[in-house]
């Protein structure tokens, strides 16, 4: 696998230019960390190349065992990647199954980057009609694009330039194995959810979302929490949606809304039942660490491992996240990635989830 590292605008377009260039190079993946001024620049370049290009922009992007807050990483596929783009997320009774190929994995795809801005609705509605559409056939592995400053711009890049609002779709012809862990427990619940709009969640065995939260956070930080104060308590305290078999899907509350509701990244249907859960760092590594051995099934040599994170992890962890890149390393094999707002991928029992605060690692032999 073919890949770099560059940090200036200049940069960033020569290392695009000179992977496009390589023998057997025909796509280019890219993950981007959010400037001023990048659409500026990167759309037009983007319209000019001349080889496949998709990628995101991401908080953070991961390289040689670091999360770095500027810069890019590039890869080089030798795999050319079929790639989709999905328009207009957000609105409403969309038909996001007809903007996709059905016939992809006849003609020998199995592996799918999926890419959504996180600040669109509807995304979890996306993901029900990806997996209806293509199934267990493929293994998909990607998350949700855009910077952390809680408002929807162009985030998601194909040869069409950098858009917004939209989902992107890139299937490549190589396997991939993947592992998917969060390490959160549960501390309090089940709690019904009694009402929901989207990804806003309002009551909670009737009662308000925020009340019955703040009470459970409350007594168990012994400090109060208000709406202002609330991400910065909450990045500790995320949902966790009851599942059959496997682990809970994770939600992550980021903002309290008048009447007291909690918007989430991410659906949380009506009658689901939910706990609030507490991480600590030595779980959430192990977690990681887990997702990555699952990754590298035994006896399959990796090629590569990417690496989708969720940013919350990073906050929540501060210093010690750098152990957790240290726990999926491998020697002699390439990570690359991105720090993402949600994790999309499908785990080992065939679902196929937008997760927060998860992560997320694909092992590849030849890319």
């Amino acid at each position: 696998m073919y890949h770099a590292y560059a940090d200036t605008p200049e940069s960033i377009r020569s290392t695009v230019r000179d992977m496009a260039s390589r023998d057997g190079v025909v796509g280019v993946f890219l993950c981007v960390t959010p400037a001023d001024g990048i659409v500026d620049w990167l759309d037009p370049f983007l319209r000019r190349l001349d080889v496949t290009v998709f990628g995101a922009l991401f908080p953070e992007v991961i390289y040689d065992g670091e999360n770095r807050s500027h810069g890019a990483v590039v890869c080089g596929l030798l795999s050319e990647p079929h790639v989709t783009t999905i328009p207009e997320l957000s609105a409403p009774d969309r038909d996001y199954a007809a903007h996709l190929d059905a016939e992809l994995p006849l003609e020998g795809y199995e592996t799918a980057f999926v890419f959504a801005d996180a600040y669109s609705a509807n995304i979890q509605q996306f993901i029900e009609s990806l997996f209806r559409t293509y199934g267990v056939e493929l293994n998909y592995i990607g998350g949700g694009a855009g910077a952390l400053e809680m408002e929807q711009r162009p985030c998601l890049f194909t040869n069409e330039g950098v858009i917004e609002d939209s989902a992107v779709l890139a299937a490549i012809e190589a396997p991939m194995t993947l592992g998917v862990k969060h390490g959160w427990r549960e501390i309090a619940g089940p709690f019904r959810v009694t009402d929901t709009d989207g990804t806003t969640l309002w009551g909670l065995d009737g009662r308000p979302a925020f009340s019955v939260y703040r009470s459970v956070v409350e007594g168990h930080t012994e400090t109060e929490l208000t709406a202002a104060d609330f991400f910065e308590t909450a990045k500790a305290y995320p949902f966790g949606v009851a599942r059959l078999d496997g682990e809970q899907i994770v939600r992550d509350p980021f903002e309290v809304t008048e009447g007291d509701g909690l918007n989430c990244f991410g659906n949380i249907p009506e009658g689901e039942f939910v706990h609030i859960l507490e991480g600590e760092p030595e779980s959430l590594i192990n977690a990681a660490r887990d997702a990555g051995r699952e990754a590298r099934e035994p006896d399959t040599p990796a090629e590569g491992l990417f690496f989708f994170d969720c940013i919350s992890r990073v906050l929540y962890l501060e210093d010690q996240f750098e152990r957790e890149l240290s726990a999926v390393e491998v020697d002699d094999t390439s990570m690359v990635g991105a720090l993402t707002i949600g994790e999309i991928a499908n785990d080992g029992y065939g679902h196929l989830d937008y997760y927060n605060k998860t992560a997320v690692i694909g092992a590849v032999e030849d890319i």
